[in-house]
C-alpha cells in the first residue's frame, strides 16, 4: 500500500427512515469501493473503520417514529 489517506468523492442524500432501523457494517477505509454508501464525508486514514450502510426501513403508513439521516454514496476514491 503506497498511500496513507483516502478522500471519498461523494453524492450526498438525505433519507427519512424508521427510527432504529439503520443497519450498518464496519469496514476498513482501504476496503471501501465506489458505490458504497457511508455515513461520514471526510478524509480518512486507511486503517480507520468506517460505517457502511447495508439496509434501512421506511414505512409510510406506520406510526413508528421517523428520523432523518445524511448518507454519502461514493463516486470516486482518491488515495494519497
Amino acid at each position: 500500500m503506497h498511500y496513507s489517506t483516502i478522500k471519498p468523492i461523494v453524492d450526498e442524500e438525505k433519507l427519512l427512515i424508521d427510527k432504529g432501523s439503520l443497519k450498518t457494517k464496519r469496514k476498513f477505509a482501504f476496503l471501501l469501493e465506489e458505490g458504497d454508501v457511508i455515513l461520514i464525508n471526510r478524509t480518512m486514514d486507511v486503517n480507520e473503520e468506517v460505517e457502511v450502510l447495508i439496509d434501512y426501513s421506511y414505512t409510510e403508513k406506520s406510526k413508528r417514529p421517523k428520523e432523518s439521516i445524511n448518507i454519502y454514496k461514493i463516486k470516486e476514491l482518491i488515495k494519497e
